[in-house]
């Protein structure tokens, strides 16, 4: 199993405007938020270069994992679901729903939000369906990854969490970056299958995935909004 660090996104934002209901107000909620990017933007010149769009799918995760030290007390939190839950890529939605977890309230010095992705069936854990476009011509694309990744991150930064208060994790899984060093030529020059889907897997067009694959190494910035 790979560990992957930098990958995700996260921004982190106290909203006290948004409180709890008043049974959860001994704590503050953390509420989990999956921002999946079907639009290149400038994080990668070459992605807004290379015509792949992707518009829908999903990503089957097998394990989130929260953890947080608070600076009194020593005091360590640690959220951790272990089931299989779906992530629509067109809207960001978990099925199950995984929104949000309480904690208690109090100052954390270092964050930590793992998630590590399903691959233990016959179908791939991940399934994103989007276009290429070139020379105006439009063919569609499934991208097909099966392994068992898991994707952390790490904050270390005092975040303040007081009763009744809402924190929002928010976790950005961009495609567009794995695909930065895939070329339009050599999607150009893929096989169709006979339905004229450029299917990008392990077995088909492997060339194409191993760019990819790659491409989930690669570092990207980790911002974090208080």
């Amino acid at each position: 199993m790979i560990k992957i660090k930098s990958l995700l996104i996260v921004a982190l934002g106290a909203f006290g405007m948004f409180a709890c209901s008043e049974d959860e107000t001994n704590g503050a909620r953390l509420n989990l938020d999956f921002n999946t990017v079907t639009t290149a933007d400038n994080t990668s010149q070459r992605a807004l270069t290379n015509g792949l769009e992707f518009t829908d799918g999903f990503i089957t995760l097998s394990e989130v994992r929260f953890e947080a030290e608070a600076d009194v007390d020593s005091l360590e939190i640690e959220f951790e679901l272990e089931q299989q839950t779906v992530i629509d890529f067109a809207t960001g939605s978990t099925n199950p729903d995984i929104s949000g977890v309480s904690i208690p309230s109090g100052t954390y010095e270092e964050v930590e939000i793992e998630i590590e992705l399903f691959d233990e069936g016959d179908e791939p854990g991940v399934v994103l369906n989007g276009t290429f476009t070139h020379d105006g011509v439009e063919t569609p694309v499934r991208f097909e990854f099966n392994s068992g990744e898991t994707f952390e991150v790490e904050m270390e930064g005092a975040v303040v969490l007081t009763d009744g208060t809402n924190a929002l994790a928010q976790i950005t899984l961009d495609p567009h970056v794995w695909f930065a060093n895939v070329s339009a030529e050599q999607l150009a020059a893929a096989d169709r299958n006979e339905a004229g889907v450029i299917v990008i897997s392990e077995s088909i067009n492997s060339d194409i995935f191993e760019v990819a694959a790659d491409g989930l190494d690669l570092a990207t910035d980790v911002e974090f909004e208080m």
